[in-house]
């Protein structure tokens, strides 16, 4: 799955998108940060200080490659606190390196989800999501599993039924943002990422990375005095 093609863009203008946001990722994994408070013995190097003194820095010089950060770095958290070790053996390395992109949900609202005796169907939508490469990424959202609430579960873009919302492409083209429709996505337990208590586990990391974020999320309430708040096209 692609950015959508029905954003009222030209065939030109969605390569030179495509091309920021890639530019964009690429310039996020050069400095480092991602591997910043990483244990060395999964790639890590470097401490938080380095993030956050990094995350600011690229904040005010670039914000929009500031947010891929955020959705990079949140990500690859999640995965260093999930018990499904398989899942991170699986992404981090990708993730780390910017082979694969990665998304963090910046809402708590969970996706629903209908058992069907086999696997569970995923529905909802999120808003304001950034680093929705072309080439691909990983979601992490939460969702309700039956009377398991609150759990986390990590979306490859490549299944049916994720897609971007037309006409919700965020003004700067870098951050590669948008609304994602989740629309009978199919989950397998083995992308489950973590419970409930993911949030508060990565909270710390969430208030580190604050100055990264354009605009109030449900991860940071307040928006950084560093960037000035993104608007999201709603026709």
């Amino acid at each position: 799955m692609g950015m959508n093609d029905d954003n009222g863009m030209s065939t030109h203008a969605r390569e030179m998108s495509h091309d920021a946001g890639a530019t964009a990722l690429m310039q996020v994994v050069d400095s480092g940060l991602l591997r910043c408070g990483v244990p060395p013995r999964l790639g890590g190097d470097g401490g938080l200080d380095h993030l956050i003194a990094g995350a600011a820095e690229l904040a005010r010089h670039h914000p929009a490659a500031a947010w891929l950060l955020w959705a990079q770095r949140m990500t690859i958290e999640a995965l260093l606190l999930s018990p499904n070790i398989a899942l991170r053996d699986h992404w981090l390395v990708d993730l780390l390196c910017g082979e694969r992109a990665a998304t963090l949900s910046p809402w708590l609202e969970p996706l629903r989800a209908r058992d069907t005796g086999r696997g569970w169907l995923l529905r909802g939508e999120i808003t304001a999501v950034p680093n929705l490469q072309w080439a691909g990424f990983s979601l992490a959202a939460p969702v309700h599993l039956g009377e398991q609430r609150g759990q986390w579960v990590l979306l490859r873009s490549e299944e049916n039924g994720l897609s971007t919302v037309p006409g919700t492409v965020a003004h700067w083209p870098a951050a590669q943002a948008a609304a994602l429709a989740i629309d009978n996505v199919f989950f397998r337990e083995d992308e489950w990422l973590g419970g409930p208590e993911l949030p508060a586990r990565l909270a710390p990391l969430a208030t580190a990375l604050a100055c990264c974020l354009p605009h109030p999320t449900d991860w940071n309430r307040t928006t950084s005095p560093a960037l000035s708040p993104t608007r999201l096209a709603t026709t």
